[in-house]
């Protein structure tokens, strides 16, 4: 059944959270090797060093353009249609503004050994045009070179059917036999993500996140800040805590680290604002162990992406880049004033709209499923009264939780939520379980089980790894899709895509709230492709 749009056209500054007037920030003035991507009139600006170099034109409005360079700034590299993932092609550009195609295809990176060039294309790796191997799994990605030129630091992630596949392990290429080295390694005992490379005091080193679960907030165990140097041996673990880092990057200096951190809700009478004053953006001095936060709240348009000598440095290639000080986040992602295309639908949230005994922080896959169903193939409502934020009657929240029948199957399996309490029916029993390994075992939801659930309550999927336009496409027969991706962190997300904008965007009800923090006014956001970077869909 296909859903009726609100309107062919929407204004959507109605849609947007009233922002204060523009504050004042400085812009970001990189260093002769820093390269970045800016949007501009005509495509978008390849700039080091602060000099634009050229000008690169997308394919879909919704893709972006990847840039890094060699270490002189005599080169650099440029990914053009990149989606979050990859490219589909690879461009030199000298420091006169020369442009040398180099490759096409599935460029998730590219990196630089003096003049000498390498990228991962899928699973082959290529250095100076000729393939010199393979690196297994899903969309591997290379950090850069070993400081030696022998080798290259890797990152792989496990190509499987479930939301472990955005789990990582840093590997050492080698470039003359082709064998990638374990060196940091994702197990039964412990995830990692956010692997970046970074020369601190003159040394190579990779920095990264540690977590024991899949989700951002799934479960009890603690997170970390590490930097390993370029052999995989720990040299720092620092920041533990309970709360969810989004990303983090560290000073070449090596006496800060810059974080970006949200709360994870453990105690739902506190209700959703309980980490209003704690979210946000903090540069740490590693010696004194003092945190300043440079930004109030989390962005979604504005990613932690280096230092500038003392201060950390936010933004994208649609935004642009700024130094992080005093900043707050509701301004920095603004108000929108265009146009665009919504397709009606009931906003669910995993946390508060849930039973109040239900730990639902992780809960989006189920959530996602119930929200594409409700009205449609689950006409009927099945409601819950939630304390929180407010007392209010959930009108679908049982769905996720309770035992119900439909369409010839009884929706009974049991599984407990995040905080492995509970024996919990519905969607969360049917769609989750133990598939993610690890010791104890990790809950995570199972691609499969999300289309199973979606085609036994009387929807017609479709399940792929589609591109902007062919969601554009689904959401004109009224279909939402679901997605799984980042979300502006490296933890896997769903959430529900709803409509489209017209300048590359995408509506969705995010069940985690706005900017996916555990906030409560997660309906109708508009998101960049490249923040919700997916790797898997359901078209329902």
């Amino acid at each position: 059944m296909t859903r009726t749009p609100l309107a062919l056209v929407v204004a959507l500054g109605t849609l947007a959270a009233a922002v204060s007037p523009a504050q004042a920030v400085e812009p970001y003035s990189s260093s002769p090797s820093q390269s970045h991507a800016v949007k501009s009139a005509n495509g978008y600006d390849v700039v080091v060093g602060g000099v634009k170099r050229a000008t690169f034109t997308v394919s879909d409005p919704a893709y972006t353009i990847k840039s890094t360079s060699s270490a002189d700034g005599a080169l650099a590299a440029v990914i053009s249609d990149f989606d979050g993932t990859s490219g589909g092609a690879l461009h030199t550009v000298d420091r006169y503004g020369k442009s040398r195609f180099v490759a096409r295809g599935k460029i998730t990176s590219a990196v630089f050994h003096g003049s000498s060039l390498a990228y991962a294309d899928g699973e082959n790796v290529v250095v100076d045009g000729a393939s010199v191997g393979t690196l297994k799994g899903r969309a591997p990605e290379l950090l850069g070179f070993t400081s030696d030129g022998t080798g290259l630091l890797a990152v792989q992630h496990p190509d499987v059917a479930d939301d472990s596949t955005f789990v990582g392990s840093l590997v050492r290429f080698d470039l003359k036999s082709g064998a990638a080295k374990p060196l940091i390694t994702s197990d039964s005992s412990a995830l990692y993500r956010d692997f970046k490379l970074v020369d601190v005091r003159g040394e190579r080193h990779v920095s990264f996140v540690k977590h024991n679960e899949i989700y951002r907030c799934g479960g009890t165990e603690p997170q970390w800040l590490g930097l390993a140097s370029e052999h995989g041996e720990i040299r720092s673990l620092v920041g533990q805590t309970r709360h969810h880092y989004r990303g983090a990057v560290w000073s070449t200096d090596g006496t800060r680290v810059a974080y970006e951190v949200m709360g994870c809700v453990t105690d739902k009478a506190l209700g959703p604002d309980q980490f209003a004053a704690f979210n946000g953006v903090y540069v740490q001095e590693l010696a004194s162990g003092k945190a300043s936060r440079v930004v109030e709240g989390l962005s979604f348009t504005h990613a932690l992406t280096g230092f500038d000598g003392t201060e950390a440095v936010i933004g994208s290639p649609a935004r642009g880049y700024v130094k992080a000080s005093g900043l707050r986040a509701a301004t920095l992602d603004g108000e929108v004033t265009t146009m665009g295309r919504l397709n009606r639908a009931e906003y669910i949230h995993q946390l508060w709209d849930t039973r109040n005994d239900f730990n639902g922080n992780s809960s989006c896959g189920p959530t996602s499923a119930v929200i594409d169903l409700v009205t449609y193939q689950l006409p009927t409502e099945f409601g819950v009264q939630v304390s929180q934020p407010f007392s209010h009657y959930s009108k679908w929240g049982r769905y996720i939780t309770d035992e119900f029948s439909n369409r010839g199957t009884t929706f009974n399996r049991t599984m407990a939520d995040w905080g492995r309490t509970g024996s919990w029916k519905g969607a969360h029993g049917w769609i989750t379980g133990y598939y993610c390994g690890g010791n104890p075992a990790r809950p995570c939801a199972s691609w499969e089980s999300e289309r199973d659930f979606l085609a036994r309550n009387g929807a017609a999927v479709q399940q792929g790894n589609f591109t902007p336009a062919q969601v554009r496409a689904f959401l004109d027969q009224g279909k939402f899709v679901i997605m799984s991706g980042t979300w502006g962190s490296t933890a896997g997300h769903l959430s529900v895509v709803i409509g489209y904008h017209d300048n590359g965007q995408f509506y969705v009800h995010d069940t985690y709230g706005a900017g996916t923090d555990g906030s409560y006014d997660g309906a109708n956001q508009l998101y960049s492709w490249n923040y919700i970077a997916p790797v898997q869909m359901w078209a329902a």
